[in-house]
């Protein structure tokens, strides 16, 4: 019984230490200053430094320390420690295993890091955001900030961070099964902490590199690599990567039916992991000693036979239940279910192996893990086949052949061991011969080839000739015409980037005029806007403005998109503004009763036949959060307001900003009562009118209605990230037909 071996890769932590000082090892010295301090950056510093020295070992009281920090830093408008208060928050809570507080503190601190002064703090978000995400198996993600922590650290020469970004992703590139990129990551990595005689992470790279080797079946590299690893380790007193290193030395010895060895190493990896109490290095070691007890039953009599695979179910249940109660790591709770799964096919228990297989097969396809949808079905196969369903069985067969044909890259197994040795000089020159050996064969086969074509040349010459000269003349009349096509060309182009300069231009003009980050931050701390424009220039906007202490939000979409559309939605900001500043409106309806007689006045809207119908739809709100109130009225644009997880939808007037043959006297006015924790947003249909998925549709108001509702307990930044995020993968390679602008409040 084999299952696929599973490989704990050695991730780092950023390491940052404010520009001000070095961190003390005393906390007791620390404690004393802190006594001392005033209300000032010294007390600022003195908390944050706490802080880092409490991570990991009392979470709770450098949760509290970075919580004061980031106080008086608000208070006292000190950037540089607001910014390292949220980095050591966000890293107590990575170690309280809360994921999403850390994404949420990452995402406060992105404004005051853009400055050069805070870029150290924004490396190590990005590294430690990385992290979140390899965790969460969220592979290509991860990839992505620890490129931009690595762009940071190279700017400002941290090699050690560095170093530790190449580390991880070598790590991510190998869990998606890039092993060329994984271990030029790997040896980026050794180079530069040999460089600076880092042999902490030395160890861990050697041990990193030999998960390679180990993956592609090399196990006696492997091995040379990981005792490279325990040695350097030892020195250091690295017990995490000696654990570590072990672990994977037993799945060696299980790959290679060594099992007394393999339980000898085990034994060792968990007294270590139980020593630091490394939760998620027990969770692996629980399913690899699964995995060796459920190899070993294969090697033992029938009677034997279920007693070794009841330790190993007892193994992957021991995994499960840490795992569910501590980490929620995916990967880890696949191969538990597979193992079970296997298991139980093993017992000839096939419905109960079925249920397992298929939970791992869900997971697996929910985070696009190829490796382990292929393992899925192939157990399936093997499970339907016990239950006499050979059609499900055959099904899953062929699957399962797919999916391996895909993984199964000899190119790719070729290029890692490119990188990571040179060719043998024997090997060298065996490939010469056979080279030279090739040129002959070719050489002789060109002899005879080159006698035929001389015969054929000479009658073709004669052929030839014949129409030389007609091509001739007609070569010069082409290149005259390709001088003129191509001055005109560079015509065309030069006036191209003038329109798409002047655009530009457009652009920033049209940005100028939308509401500041920093007058929305200040007057709706619970928000988030979604504006994502079609083209250079949008038809889409959002205007908000605030009146005795209640804030009008506008969301509004113009006919047409590009520079049509931008030329209306600067029309309605310019009459906005004028209806609410100079006129003193307030109420939505009435500001939609203003805005369309000034929309039908400037372009002259008659109803006559043949004249423009340019308008737009359009909600407006009226928010005061001291009485709890909210006004409404909308042009086709509806309002959606949820409280306690269930939607109130209240519709806009069916007629727009502009010339209607059926339009009303006036838009109506709805007032709601809110209550605290109610969320409403207004918004274009450009969101519901994007096509993608797998049939090329419209994503539509109902999934959106839906997806709004699913995101209701996130934080609003979430949501905005989720709605990106949705939006963008329902796309896929189909190109934005249209604006789009969501503006979403919680009270």
């Amino acid at each position: 019984m084999r299952l696929l071996l599973f490989l704990f890769f050695c991730i780092s932590l950023p390491f940052y230490v404010s520009a001000e000082d070095e961190p003390s090892d005393d906390i007791s010295l620390l404690l004393n200053d802190l006594k001392n301090a005033k209300e000032d950056t010294s007390k600022i510093i003195i908390l944050n430094k706490l802080s880092a020295e409490f991570i990991g070992e009392n979470n709770d009281e450098a949760l509290k320390c970075s919580k004061q920090a980031r106080v008086l830093s608000k208070k006292i408008k000190y950037d540089k420690g607001l910014a390292n208060s949220y980095y050591n928050i966000s890293k107590c809570f990575y170690y309280k295993y809360e994921f999403d507080s850390v994404l949420l503190y990452y995402k406060k601190s992105k404004d005051i890091n853009l400055k050069k002064s805070n870029w150290g703090i924004a490396a190590s978000f990005e590294l430690l955001v990385g992290l979140v995400y390899q965790i969460q198996s969220d592979y290509a993600i991860a990839i992505n900030h620890y490129q931009k922590g690595l762009q940071l650290y190279t700017s400002l020469n941290d090699k050690k961070n560095s170093a530790n970004c190449y580390n991880n992703m070598g790590a991510a590139f190998y869990n998606l099964g890039n092993y060329e990129k994984a271990l030029d990551n790997y040896f980026k990595s050794l180079e530069i902490n040999e460089e600076i005689k880092n042999t902490f992470m030395v160890a861990k790279t050697y041990a990193n590199i030999g998960g390679i080797y180990e993956a592609q079946e090399k196990y006696s590299k492997a091995l040379e690599y990981y005792k490279k690893a325990i040695l350097i380790a030892s020195k250091t007193d690295s017990k995490q990567t000696i654990a570590d290193t072990y672990r994977n030395i037993g799945g060696i010895f299980t790959q290679e039916e060594k099992f007394d060895s393999t339980l000898i190493v085990y034994e060792l990896a968990l007294n270590t992991y139980i020593q630091i109490n490394d939760i998620r290095g027990l969770v692996v070691l629980y399913n690899s000693f699964g995995q060796t007890y459920a190899s070993l039953a294969d090697t033992k009599p029938i009677n034997e036979k279920k007693k070794t695979l009841e330790k190993a179910m007892n193994y992957y249940n021991k995994s499960l239940e840490l795992n569910n109660r501590e980490l929620d790591e995916i990967e880890e709770k696949i191969f538990s279910y597979q193992g079970l799964g296997e298991s139980y096919i093993f017992l000839k228990q096939y419905s109960k192996a079925i249920g397992y297989i298929n939970k791992a097969k869900k997971m697996a396809e929910e985070f696009e893990l190829a490796s382990n949808i292929r393992t899925a079905h192939n157990y399936l196969s093997k499970a339907y086949a016990g239950l006499d369903d050979y059609k499900k069985a055959y099904e899953n067969h062929v699957l399962y052949k797919n999916w391996n044909d895909s993984l199964k890259n000899d190119e790719n197994i070729e290029m890692l061991t490119q990188a990571s040795m040179q060719y043998e000089f024997d090997k060298q020159q065996k490939e010469q011969e056979f080279i030279q050996a090739q040129k002959d064969l070719e050489y002789q086969q060109k002899q005879k080839r080159d006698r035929l074509i001389r015969i054929f040349i000479l009658i073709g010459l004669g052929i030839v000739s014949l129409f030389s000269i007609q091509m001739f003349l007609s070569f010069q009349r082409k290149k005259r015409d390709n001088i003129l096509l191509g001055k005109q060309n560079e015509e065309i182009e030069k006036q191209k980037e003038e329109i798409t300069d002047s655009i530009r231009y457009a652009k920033r003009i049209q940005s100028a005029i939308l509401p500041s980050n920093d007058w929305v931050n200040e007057n709706l701390p619970e928000h988030f806007v979604l504006f994502r424009p079609r083209d250079i220039v949008s038809g889409d906007y959002y205007w908000m403005n605030k009146v005795d202490n209640k804030i009008i939000l506008v969301a509004a979409d113009c006919t047409g998109h590009g520079v049509p559309g931008a030329f209306m939605s600067m029309l309605g900001v310019s009459f906005l503004n004028e209806i609410v500043n100079k006129n003193n409106t307030t109420q939505p309806s009435l500001i939609l009763n203003q805005l369309r007689n000034q929309v039908k006045r400037t372009l002259s809207q008659t109803g006559k036949e043949g004249e423009a119908k340019d308008g737009m739809d359009i909600a407006v709100c009226l928010l005061d959060q001291d009485t709890m109130k909210l006004q409404y009225a909308g042009a086709y644009n509806p309002l959606y307001l949820f409280r306690n997880g269930e939607l109130i939808e209240t519709k806009g007037d069916k007629m727009p900003i502009g010339i209607y043959i059926r339009e009303k006297e006036s838009f109506t006015n709805h007032e709601i009562d809110l209550e605290p924790g109610d969320t409403f947003y207004i918004f274009s249909d450009g969101y519901a009118d994007q096509f993608g998925g797998p049939n090329g549709s419209k994503f539509k108001s109902r999934p959106f209605k839906s997806l709004l509702q699913s995101i209701q307990s996130k934080t609003m930044a979430e949501q905005w990230e989720i709605l990106e995020t949705t939006i963008d993968d329902w796309r896929g390679e189909i190109d934005q037909i249209d604006d789009m602008i969501i503006l979403g409040i919680r009270i």
